[in-house]
């Protein structure tokens, strides 16, 4: 356990030293920062048009605050500048330092494979956690501080809460709602990351593990869009990633997500343990 935790020193210093392991905290305030002035400017027109069919809502006032802009900012946020972030560190822990030579000088020490990709996925995973939560706090203080808070009312079809009618949760469920979307939303990156992980180990350079994980992220994405197939939707494990977004129907759906949850965890053990498999047979040649 002591060489376990001293290897999770070891490449958290790694992780850390990197100046691109910080640029993404950088871009998600300039992004909840545009979007903050975005909402203020917008009226919202046709949104209200829509919930007012529901709920009887006067004006955007009636709906808009830090919680709308909190739920409705993760869903563009969560969908494609985490899984980005999280892939391209994913590629240089492993095919970056294959690619510079570091990765070769680290198994000259007496330290098993399986433990070094371990420790690495952990690292990874410590750093999905801290941007998705980085994230969410930063939404929800911005949120609050400019719009105050409120009643959620939202469009189910907004969350994959089916095609029609609408959503409405009491601003007291709202703290626990997002923090349960976020943990949710973290449990999928984790996936992604041992995907990446996995990819990583594959290949010789962090460009080409970047490329395959994201193209498989988005493929798959693209196929859960696509209506005449869904009997594979099951089966693609960015439904259940994108899971977290049920946490704001009406009522929080137990089963749905305890289902995905399995599913993800499922998922996590394939890839992770592909991973190890792989990297203890890969022959290091640089």
């Amino acid at each position: 356990m002591s060489a376990f935790l001293a290897l999770l020193r070891f490449e958290r210093a790694k992780l850390t030293g990197r100046a691109i392991t910080w640029v993404p905290f950088l871009v998600l305030t300039i992004v909840v920062a545009l979007i903050v002035a975005v909402f203020h400017r917008l009226q919202f027109n046709h949104m209200l048009q829509l919930l007012r069919a529901a709920f009887n809502l006067g004006g955007k006032d009636d709906f808009v605050n830090g919680y709308y802009m909190a739920a409705h900012a993760m869903n563009p946020v969560f969908q494609m500048l985490i899984p980005l972030f999280v892939v391209v560190a994913a590629g240089l822990m492993v095919a970056g330092e294959a690619e510079r030579g570091t990765l070769r000088a680290c198994l000259v020490r007496p330290v098993s494979r399986r433990a070094l990709i371990l420790s690495k996925f952990a690292l990874l995973t410590g750093y999905a956690l801290a941007l998705c939560f980085f994230l969410l706090l930063l939404l929800i203080g911005a949120g609050i501080l400019n719009f105050g808070t409120g009643n959620l009312y939202t469009l189910n079809v907004l969350f994959h809460n089916g095609n029609e009618g609408a959503s409405m949760i009491p601003e007291a469920e709202m703290p626990m709602r997002l923090l349960a979307a976020g943990g949710l939303a973290t449990l999928g990156m984790m996936v992604l990351a041992a995907l990446g992980i996995l990819v990583s180990a594959l290949v010789d350079t962090p460009a080409m593990a970047f490329v395959i994980t994201l193209s498989i992220y988005f493929a798959c994405l693209i196929l859960r869009l696509l209506p005449d197939i869904d009997w594979l939707y099951p089966y693609l494990f960015v439904t259940h990633m994108l899971r977290w977004q049920q946490c704001f129907f009406s009522y929080f759906r137990t089963g749905e997500i305890l289902v995905s949850t399995i599913h993800l965890a499922g998922y996590l053990i394939a890839f992770l343990s592909a991973a190890v498999l792989l990297f203890e047979e890969r022959d290091i040649k640089s």
